[in-house]
Parts: C-alpha cells; structure tokens; sequence
C-alpha cells in the first residue's frame, strides 16, 4: 500500500509539474504578444499627402504617321486646337518622319489636328494623326512624415478598385525608397475609357483619397 500512495503521488506530482509547465508556457506566449503589440503601436505610421490628382478623359495617347513626307528636321508638335498636346518628333537622312513621342498627352472631347511646329523651308508633306484618346490620370504624392517607405510597400486605387501597386507605374522615384519630403509623380494610362471620381493611397496601415479634377 505504500508503495501504491508513492507512485500515486509521484503520477500527481508529475501532473502539476506538467501543468506548471503549460502555465509558464502560455504566459511566456502573452507576454511575447503583448511585447509585439507594444512594440507596434510604438512604431509611427507612414504619412503622405495627394498633391495633384488631374484625370484627362480624352488624353491624346498615341499618334499613327500618315505621311513621313521630306525634308524635316527633328522637331515638336502640337494641335491646331486648344488642349494642351504637346510632342516631338524625329527623322531620318532623307528628313522623312521616323518616330513620335508625346510630351503633354492634354485632354480633348474630340481627335485634336495634329500640328508639325515650324517645318524648314522645302520641308512637305508629312502628317501624323491621333490613333488613340483614352483616360488618363495625373497623380503626385509627397511622404510628409519620418517613415522611410519602400516604393513596393504603396499601393494606389481608383475609386477603391484597380489596386495597383506604385512600382509598375513607372513613379518618379530616384530609389527603392520614398524618403521624407519626397514627392513622387505618375502618369496612370491603361485605363481605357473609363470615368473614376478619386483616387487613393494605401501604404503600411495609413490611406488618404483625393477627388479626381
């Protein structure tokens, strides 16, 4: 009988210890936790302001040469009406128009006239045309806090869709990073002919919108 009252509380005395154990184990988990948490709330979340949100609903995106034509030098373009398209072009020996580039994409109801800015004298018949007007948007965005952002970390939306991360649209970042008092510009295309009313910034925890002009 004695030997059965020792082995009974050896079983007992094990059982606490294993208890004791778990115990010490699930308060060692609450307090890494509550640690973690603490440590959380105490690190600032990023802060970043919208400072341009402009949307082009008939944004001049592409141009199709109709004639190359003679005779030209590298130069601008422009439109015959008001918008605000602004481009260039270039040539090759025989001074026939090679390739396009738009500067300024503006905004136009309907296909603006493609303008080739002060031809040399004996230069003729070259002509470019609008092949495609779509919606663009125009966006800035400054870091106007102390957190150092990685630019694969924001992410920018269009009336709370179209979440897109920043990095694929081209930002005007010098790095991998949105230091403090950076601002950083896109030029947001491949949007179709779609109407959006705001757009938004998302980054670690903190969003601002601002309504698209």
């Amino acid at each position: 009988m004695g030997a059965s009252v020792g082995i009974g509380g050896l079983i007992v005395g094990t059982s606490m210890m294993v208890v004791f154990a778990l115990a010490v184990n699930v308060i060692d988990i609450r307090v890494d936790s509550s640690l973690d948490t603490l440590d959380s709330a105490s690190e600032p979340l990023p802060t970043f302001t919208i400072d341009v949100a402009d949307i082009a609903l008939g944004a001049v995106t592409s141009l199709q040469i109709d004639d190359a034509g003679e005779g030209y030098v590298d130069g601008t373009l422009s439109t015959l009406e008001a918008g605000g398209f602004t481009g260039s072009f270039t040539v090759n020996s025989t001074g026939s128009i090679i390739s396009w580039s738009i500067t300024d994409h503006g905004d136009y109801s309907s296909d603006p006239t493609i303008v080739i800015d002060n031809p040399p004298p004996g230069a003729a018949n070259g002509s470019l045309s609008v092949l495609a007007r779509t919606t663009v948007v125009d966006a800035s965005f400054s870091n106007t806090g102390s957190v150092i952002v990685p630019v694969e970390e924001v992410w920018l939306f269009l009336d709370g869709q179209e979440p897109t991360k920043l990095a694929v649209l081209a930002p005007s970042v010098p790095s991998d990073n949105i230091y403090s008092g950076d601002t950083v510009s896109i030029e947001w295309r491949g949007l179709g002919n779609t109407v959006f009313e705001k757009i938004s910034l998302s980054a670690n925890g903190y969003s601002v919108t601002r309504a698209l002009v």
